[in-house]
């Protein structure tokens, strides 16, 4: 396969990831609406694409899944949490900002900086995939309740904190992890087949 093929190739593989998280953002297929929280399954393409093509792609993947976000807070804010991270509703634009994208990005590049360096370690594919998507879907979480405590410390954390990691971070880890680990080995092997 030609240089050009390939970079071709990596193209479409990206703009299709993007167009999963895309749908999967503005529609119902992306989240579980349990109030007072949203639960979100928009990390499992991000983990997906860092693990099978990087950290760089991880990071691209972040930034779309921190947009999608932001412009569902905007468009819809559901749960109270939810209008935190509409610049336009939580009073605190830039901070609203900062705690979409942020986040999101770290967590697609934590996800394939560790994968690379779990792959060598451990020699197992579906191994490290689940080591780094809990690691990244943990990371996460804790990103976003770092910067909800360090944006708006006025919130009842104790019941934020409670509801994202007993509810949210607990269930979207356990899709992150079972996800990752299943599809990625195989999806690895195909594209390295170059069908």
């Amino acid at each position: 396969m030609s240089q050009t093929t390939r970079k071709t190739a990596r193209l479409v593989q990206y703009a299709l990831l993007m167009a999963l998280l895309a749908v999967l953002g503005f529609t119902p297929l992306g989240f579980i609406m349990v109030p007072p929280v949203s639960i979100t399954i928009l990390h499992i393409p991000v983990i997906l694409g860092a693990v099978l093509f990087g950290p760089g792609c991880g990071a691209l993947l972040g930034f779309e899944f921190g947009l999608i976000s932001m412009v569902r807070a905007i468009m819809a804010p559901t749960p109270p949490i939810d209008m935190l991270f509409s610049p336009a509703a939580s009073g605190a634009p830039v901070q609203s900002i900062v705690m979409c994208i942020l986040p999101r990005v770290l967590l697609g590049v934590i996800a394939g900086a560790l994968f690379l360096a779990l792959k060598k370690l451990l020699r197992k594919e579906s191994l490290a995939a689940g080591i780094s998507a809990a690691a990244a879907a943990v990371c996460h979480t804790v990103g976003v309740l770092g910067c909800l405590w360090f944006f708006f410390k006025a919130l009842p954390l104790r019941q934020v904190f409670l509801a994202i990691v007993g509810v949210n971070g607990l269930l979207e880890l356990a899709a992150a992890i079972l996800l990752t680990a299943l599809i990625c080995p195989p999806l690895r092997k195909f594209l390295k087949s170059g069908r």
